[in-house]
């Protein structure tokens, strides 16, 4: 069972730095990402065969030396390697405040426009309803006097 640790673990990281690259893909810095993903795909399906043929061969026995673990300490490294190149990239390539703020002043007047829409629709039906049901004063016609009372 020890013989499978290594390899899963190494494969693991690097299925973790392949799912790291294609998400870092649809980001800002999505150009730089292609690259990254490329190389964590080889060594992932390189670390799957490792493992596949493992598996096929029924090794029961495990050796510690530099070979059996080169995969894992590969692997690490280059999933330590995606994550300090994201927080890298993240730092210089600024977002664009422009195209930010414009974006969000926009989504904020669209929802305030929304909302007074609402409002306005909402006052227009209280006062039609308070016009249907509003109880009115007859309107009564002056009193005049008679002419012959004296």
């Amino acid at each position: 069972m020890i013989v499978y640790i290594i390899p899963i673990t190494a494969l693991m990281l690097t299925f973790m730095a392949l799912l790291a690259s294609l998400r870092f893909i649809f980001s800002r810095q999505g150009l730089y990402w292609i690259f990254p993903a490329i190389i964590s795909l080889l060594m992932f399906f390189q670390n799957l065969n490792t493992l596949l043929m493992l598996g096929e061969a029924g090794i029961t026995s495990f050796e510690y030396n530099f070979t059996n673990f080169a995969p894992f300490i590969l692997a690490f490294l280059w999933y330590m390697m995606i994550v300090v190149f994201h927080y890298a990239l993240k730092k210089t390539i600024d977002e664009n405040r422009f195209e930010s703020d414009s974006r969000k002043n926009r989504k904020e007047a669209e929802y305030l426009e929304k909302y007074e829409m609402r409002k306005g629709k909402r006052e227009r039906k209280k006062t039609l309803q308070r016009a249907a049901t509003e109880q009115k004063v007859p309107s009564v016609p002056e009193y005049r006097v008679p002419d012959d009372i004296d």
